[in-house]
């Protein structure tokens, strides 16, 4: 009874199942196809007239086809990401960047005559023309033209080749445009101006000069007559002494009204060994071999999307294209996939033909459906659209002729361009498996290339570190520099405290480290360490006010007697919680100096104190004091470290001590506490916290608002540095390489508003604050390289506060200055008494 009952219950839920989810297959009968111009779309929307003619033809591979305009590959691509279009064809160098930052994948490629799904890349010039190139080095200094910034054949081959056997230097780890820029003179390269290639906004607009397009929008961008590689071609004849283009291009065009009376010998390839040969031995004279064009999609479609698209496109490669059965009949000079290389006049098309080729002002039926109106029902109005962009065959029927129209899909010329969708030059459509639907596997070797222009003149650049919390971030940080394929390679190196660090990066072992102007100073003095970038906060300068922080229920702490107060600093010798303040109230006679000996002054001031560091033999080389540490929060090994591993280490750190810790007065920068009250922190201890209940502690004796911290305040300090090696091993190069790496990860990572998936390098996780960076910081600011000097960056008021709270201030220089004096006076003792 038991096993009926239960059997019963199993048929039920199973039932339940079956009826909540359909386990049948997923349908698929819908497919948009993104495209890039405006004749691209109208060949589309002609495609789709023959598909609706057609419909018995594709059997069960038929899907309803919409076309959805875009007006380059990167906005089709965005528009695939963002499931608005479903497929799309792109270039070797588009199908890199949809795969690596938009996860798309390529379905099928593009198969030339002979089943080749590939081509060479080739540099072409006008024959006769620059004698003084007998060698890739020799063209510095011309004029090149390309298609656009990023497509393979035409630019990312050709700058790749150039910067291993042509000389070109890399002006810029992280920027080809600007090393393109520094070589060439005045040429056209298509989106050398747009963000994606210009990130930091300091592109000059050298690769945009023998463009032609009209200004403001046309010029160097997608609608510039020199865009792709019939542009670049145009270019070449016009104004150019050499351009980057595929094997093809040169045949292509050479068949087109536009240039049908020049000559193939008008024009040369040049080889990398510098020789000269015609065009059409492009197989022993070319730059690179590249994949065809690919049709990609998101990763995100199944496997049974997938599938229905490759059957779908395979059908129309069947029914649309002549190529496979014309192929002998079209052969030329020596077989490039079907170009006919010999230059007839027998075009099939002419100045008669209503699409003038070339000629923007399209002559399209005004009562047909317009192709260029996104929002219009894509369904309405096909049948009006059966015009000469089908060719024309008779077939017998009943013994009977009869005339119908033939779509071709490898054909663009009555649309006045080249190229559309397809390569004018493929026969068919080659399919990929899915176990290889990855931009990687598609570019196979090619993506050499692409890796190989991003090399930098200095491969690593090694960050140090403190503590695990920042080594947590810096990881993070070195993927996010990764993923945006940014040089040099940043690596992470944890040590056990910042005088370590100054002494790894003395030595070799690390390369930069972000200090504390305290830092910086002792990162001079004892370690040849010089500042290169600084923080900037809300000053617009890298520096900010030191000021002290009371609670304002607290009405018995002023400044000018803290005797017996508990007090908070951000650390041992830092600029703000130890040197400023102590520096003052010794100077002013508040607290005996102890002949400047602070660490002693402020343990017989002070009742209880957090002063992270105060008991580390590394910074203070005196008498500990436990009383320093007394309000410190660390557990374990964390306790009173000068790290983010203590919990009251640091301007916020600080501040929580005030709080939490039992602290009456803090010292910090200026902006600490209107960062961390009124919600905008959200751990525990800040939550009940307001700007109103805290007060500045003034020098006069008097208070202040938060936000009076100009009249306010104990001093005004450089601002948190990112210091290197000086001295002798100082190293242009190196700092330069690090500036650039440093400057693209603000431009792409400095946000402050992020999601719980993005990286921020000025943003600490919950729990902990100023890791590695400020939390302050809202850009790095370059120091000019003649202020790249710890004393001149410090200023003489830093300077004068060190001195008088650390006796040893500037003694190893001056012990060095005794030295050198020294080595000059024994001689001339020597000599004299010798007389």
């Amino acid at each position: 009874m038991f096993e009926k009952l239960t059997f019963v219950v199993l048929v039920g839920l199973l039932g339940f199942i079956k009826a909540q989810y359909d386990f049948s297959e997923q349908k698929v009968n819908h497919v948009i196809w993104c495209t890039k111009s405006q004749a691209e779309q109208y060949k589309c929307q002609n495609l789709t007239v023959a598909i609706e003619r057609d419909p018995a033809l594709f059997d069960d591979a038929l899907l309803n086809l919409t076309c959805f305009m875009a007006y380059s590959a990167d906005e089709c691509i965005h528009h695939i990401d963002h499931e608005n279009a479903h497929i799309t064809t792109l270039d070797a160098g588009d199908v890199f960047t949809a795969g690596r930052y938009n996860s798309l994948i390529p379905l099928m490629q593009e198969k030339f005559e002979g089943g080749f799904t590939n081509y060479h890349s080739v540099a072409v010039v006008k024959a006769g023309t620059l004698p003084d190139v007998t060698s890739l080095r020799e063209l510095r200094k011309k004029r090149a033209c390309f298609p656009w910034v990023g497509s393979m054949a035409g630019w990312i081959v050709p700058i790749y080749t150039l910067q291993r056997e042509g000389g070109m230097e890399v002006v810029d780890c992280n920027n080809q445009v600007k090393t393109a820029a520094n070589y060439f003179n005045d040429s056209c390269a298509v989106y050398s101006l747009r963000d994606k290639y210009n990130p930091i906004g300091d592109n000059s607009d050298k690769l945009c000069t023998l463009c032609t397009g009209k200004v403001p929008i046309g010029r160097c961008s997608a609608s510039d007559p020199y865009f792709g590689y019939d542009g670049a071609f145009r270019c070449l004849l016009e104004a150019g002494d050499i351009a980057f283009l595929r094997d093809s291009t040169v045949f292509e065009m050479l068949q087109s009204p536009e240039f049908k009376t020049l000559s193939p010998e008008r024009f040369q390839l040049l080889c990398r060994d510098g020789r000269r040969v015609p065009v059409s031995e492009f197989r022993q004279c070319n730059w690179g071999l590249i994949p065809s064009d690919a049709i990609v999609t998101s990763s995100a479609r199944n496997a049974l999307e997938r599938k229905k698209y490759q059957q779908f496109l395979k059908k129309i490669m069947e029914l649309y294209s002549d190529g496979l059965k014309e192929e002998p009949q079209n052969q030329g000079l020596t077989g490039n996939r079907g170009i006919n290389y010999n230059n007839d006049n027998n075009n099939n098309y002419g100045r008669n033909n209503p699409y003038e080729p070339y000629d923007n002002n399209y002559n399209y039926n005004s009562n047909s459906y317009d192709p260029y109106n996104r929002n219009r029902n894509p369904n309405s109005g096909r049948n009006d659209r059966l015009d000469s962009s089908f060719s024309t065959e008779r077939t017998e029927v009943f013994n009977e002729s009869v005339t119908y129209e033939k779509f071709r899909i490898f054909e663009s010329k009555r649309y006045g361009k080249t190229n559309l969708l397809f390569q004018d030059v493929a026969k068919s459509l080659a399919v990929i498996n899915e176990d290889d639907q990855s931009f990687s596997k598609y570019l196979h070797s090619s993506i050499d290339y692409i890796y190989g222009l991003r090399e930098c003149p200095v491969s690593a650049m090694t960050l140090c570190v403190t503590s695990d919390p920042e080594m947590d971030k810096c990881i993070k940080m070195r993927t996010a520099l990764r993923a945006q394929i940014l040089k040099p390679e940043l690596i992470c190196k944890k040590m056990h405290s910042h005088i370590n660090c100054m002494q790894w990066i003395q030595s070799g072992k690390a390369d930069i480290a972000v200090f504390d102007a305290g830092d910086v100073y002792t990162g001079g003095l004892k370690f040849d360490l010089i500042p290169f970038m600084s923080e900037v906060y809300n000053l617009g300068e890298p520096e900010y006010y030191v000021v002290a922080v009371a609670k304002e229920e607290d009405r018995d702490t002023e400044l000018t007697y803290l005797k017996g107060k508990y007090t908070c600093h951000t650390g041992i010798n830092t600029a703000a919680g130890w040197t400023y303040p102590m520096a003052y109230m010794i100077s002013n006679g508040w607290i005996r100096p102890y002949g400047c000996d602070s660490v002693r002054a402020a343990a017989e001031y002070f009742t209880k104190s957090c002063i992270p560091g105060a008991i580390s033999n590394e910074y203070n080389t005196g008498v500990p004091y436990d009383s320093m540490c007394d309000l410190c929060h660390g557990t374990s090994y964390r306790y009173c470290r000068r790290d983010a591993s203590e919990d009251y280490y640091g301007h916020t750190g600080a501040f929580r001590c005030l709080v939490e810790g039992g602290g009456q007065v803090a010292f910090m920068k200026h902006t600490t506490v209107m960062e961390s009250t009124g919600g905008k922190r959200k751990e525990w201890w800040a939550r009940n916290t307001l700007n109103d209940d805290f007060e500045l502690l003034c020098t006069d004796g008097k208070r202040a608002e938060l936000q009076d911290y100009k009249r306010c305040n104990l001093g005004k300090v450089k601002a948190n540095a990112i210091v290197t090696r000086g001295g002798m091993q100082y190293n242009e190069t190196q700092i330069n390489a690090y500036i650039n790496l440093l400057t693209y990860a603000q431009q792409l990572y400095g946000r402050k508003n992020v999601d719980a998936f993005s990286f921020s390098m000025f943003t600490s996780p919950i729990n902990y604050y100023d890791l590695i960076f400020q939390d302050a910081t809202r850009q790095l600011k370059i120091i000019p390289p003649n202020q790249r000097r710890y004393d001149i960056y410090l200023g003489s008021d830093f300077m004068r506060a060190r001195r008088i709270t650390d006796c040893n201030a500037g003694s190893m220089k001056i012990s060095a200055s005794l030295s050198i004096l020294l080595v000059l006076i024994i001689p001339l003792l020597t000599l004299r008494i010798s007389f």
